[in-house]
């Protein structure tokens, strides 16, 4: 009997420390993504994909209002950030967190949150121009393929 009450006890006590450093990093995830400015980072980000998209495909332009408010019910700060806390609580452990903050709390780390939203616009246009110069490619592509699928569902 006294083994099993130690084995409860330690079960408990494991459980109850493995609780708490989760809370841990759960704050710390959570202070980091405020320090970072992740609502307003994720708003720019939003703007920057549904312009990007509008430019792709301009017969969406009188449908820009109900694509925002589409993401900005799904996709809004609000409604990821208790995903997003649990993704780098997971990662990462309270001690990882702190060093991540420190990092961004200097000048070179306020440069990069600054930078970010920039350099994902100008990735995201990148890849958008590849896809555009080379559309042609994409659509033989598909059409080979089309044909190949019908092929063998004649046979």
């Amino acid at each position: 009997m006294k083994i099993i009450t130690t084995l409860s006890l330690f079960v408990s006590l494991t459980n109850s420390s493995l609780s708490f450093a989760d809370s841990d990093s759960r704050k710390e995830a959570e202070n980091m993504l405020d320090m970072l400015g992740m609502e307003s980072t994720l708003e720019q980000s939003i703007d920057q994909t549904l312009n990007i998209q509008l430019q792709q495909n301009p017969a969406l332009v009188p449908y820009r209002d109900v694509m925002k408010k589409f993401f900005q019910k799904h996709m809004s700060y609000q409604s990821l950030k208790p995903d997003m806390v649990n993704i780098y609580a997971e990662s990462f452990t309270a001690s990882e967190l702190r060093e991540i903050i420190a990092f961004y709390s200097t000048p070179t780390g306020r440069k990069t949150i600054d930078q970010m939203p920039k350099l994902m616009s100008k990735g995201g246009r990148i890849g958008a121009k590849r896809v555009e110069d080379n559309i042609q490619e994409l659509q033989q592509m598909i059409q080979d393929e089309a044909a190949r699928i019908q092929k063998t569902q004649a046979q």
